[in-house]
């Protein structure tokens, strides 16, 4: 770069292609990866048979079609003004609603211009003519010689002579067209199913969830459940009464008034049936400003970062090199899912549309069973197991005296198993209950992590399965996100 130039601005990045496609960047043409990102003034481009899904910064998602040609001529997500230009070939655009005043979201094509405001829509841009469909919503077609206001699922075709065609509703054909012509093609999956986390209320408006699913598949002659790359993850998601889209594992919602969890289920693209949908009970948004993420979390657990995230885009959190999964996010903060890493304090990140924008500090508590296998015992065998904790490190500061965790012990099955005793120093019975105060010296090697001990003998005339019950719960101060991650200059 030129030294007094002013530096590529950022559209957003590619989310997935199949099978190749090109970006034109200052006349040169560049092979495009997963993951890329895409600038002001460049040009998506594909061959016969080639897709590209490009995600906008301000969270609208971007379907380029086979032999087309889409130039990103400006975003500016704060403004919420967009420019862009197909030449040819079809795009299906999924828009975030505009809510900012003189904002926009305007394509334009040789012979048309489609002006929205938080929509779902297509464009088939031909020698001759271009056709627009609205999926969802309202969208202003424009010619050089009249305009037609579309509403979700009509058509209208605008021809050389700039005149919109009066709208009509689209076909069953047309509409399907409009989907797998743009669609991300995957191989047959046979799905499982599909989990959300539901986000807390009082987030605001544009709160987007990212959907989590399975599929079943054959591995060395066993069934087994694998992830779907949440790229390939499309299609209609009923919430109670209403319908949100599904792109590329996202649906964006309105406005929530309550926690009230509703009955969800989920239609794939090209699916036959609904696939079964487990819906994630929230947690309360915690007060405080600035950004703000909580001082630990068991691996593999849900958490909040809380903070000014604005409308739309893709917040990211790593620990580390280790990546959280996001489950939902919106103008308070983002959720995420904890990765399965070692237990101990980690450098965190907070990152916005691809800038760091915050750090801290963050524990990761890693927890592991040791149990006989199978959890078996005789008449009068005993047997021994432990729960190993680690990544307690520099916890106790933060809990005033009080126990950092606090991890029950219940037997669930007396008959089989009885005479409950632990070694470890703190532990307290009640019943077939044994409760472990852990932090600071009450648990063997200190605050940093270490060993809970159980003993049990078996009280069956036969050999028996025993079950225990085991609930681990951090001190209220460690769990909520009120630890302040510092702002990271530019």
């Amino acid at each position: 770069m030129v030294q007094g130039q002013t530096p590529p601005q950022r559209a957003g990045e590619v989310r997935a292609l199949v099978p190749v496609g090109n970006i034109v960047r200052a006349k040169k043409i560049l092979p495009v990866q997963r993951y890329d990102a895409v600038l002001w003034d460049d040009t998506l481009r594909t061959e016969q048979g080639g897709r590209i899904r490009m995600g906008l910064l301000d969270g609208s998602i971007l379907n380029v079609g086979s032999q087309s040609s889409l130039h990103i001529e400006q975003h500016d997500p704060k403004a919420q003004r967009t420019t862009l230009q197909l030449a040819y070939g079809r795009m299906r655009a999924s828009v975030v609603r505009i809510s900012q005043p003189g904002g926009g979201f305007v394509v334009r094509t040789p012979s048309a211009v489609a002006g929205v405001v938080g929509t779902r829509f297509y464009l088939n841009v031909l020698p001759d003519f271009t056709e627009a469909i609205s999926l969802d919503g309202t969208v202003r077609v424009t010619g050089t010689a009249g305009e037609v206001l579309l509403h979700t699922d009509e058509y209208t075709r605008v021809g050389s002579d700039g005149v919109p065609t009066p709208p009509r509703p689209a076909t069953p054909q047309e509409l399907r067209e409009a989907e797998e012509a743009t669609d991300i093609p995957a191989a047959p999956l046979e799905w499982s199913r599909v989990e959300i986390s539901w986000p807390p209320a009082g987030c605001g408006e544009g709160v987007s969830l990212m959907l989590r699913a399975w599929a079943k598949q054959m591995k060395d002659g066993k069934e087994i459940e694998a992830p779907i790359d949440s790229e390939l993850i499309s299609g209609r998601l009923t919430l109670s009464a209403d319908t949100v889209y599904v792109e590329g594992g996202r649906a964006t919602l309105a406005e929530r008034a309550g926690n009230a969890l509703p009955k969800a289920s989920f239609m794939p693209s090209r699916g036959a049936k609904e696939v079964p949908t487990k819906v994630w009970e929230p947690k309360e948004l915690a007060p405080g400003d600035g950004w703000r993420a909580p001082r630990a979390v068991f691996v593999g657990s849900a958490f909040y970062v809380q903070g000014p995230m604005g409308i739309g885009g893709r917040p990211q959190f790593s620990f580390g090199e280790q990546r959280a999964e996001l489950l939902w996010a919106g103008p308070c903060g983002a959720g995420f899912l904890a990765p399965l890493g070692v237990g101990r304090e980690y450098d965190v990140t907070l990152s916005l549309n691809g800038e760091r924008v915050a750090s801290g500090k963050m524990n990761l508590i890693s927890i592991a069973y040791r149990t006989p296998q199978p959890p078996t015992v005789m008449k009068g065998q005993q047997s021994r197991f432990g729960v190993d904790i680690s990544g307690l490190e520099n916890l106790a500061q933060f809990t005033q005296g009080r126990p950092v965790m606090t991890t029950i012990v219940i037997n669930q099955t007396p008959a089989v198993i009885g005479n409950l005793k632990s070694s470890t120093p703190g532990a307290t019975a009640s019943g077939e209950t044994i409760t472990y105060m852990i932090g600071g010296p009450t648990l063997r090697g200190g605050s940093a992590g270490g060993t809970v001990r159980l003993d049990g003998v078996g009280t069956a005339r036969i050999a028996g399965t025993f079950v225990l019950g085991i609930d681990n719960k951090l001190d209220p101060a460690l769990e909520q996100p009120r630890t302040p991650l510092a702002p990271i200059k530019p």
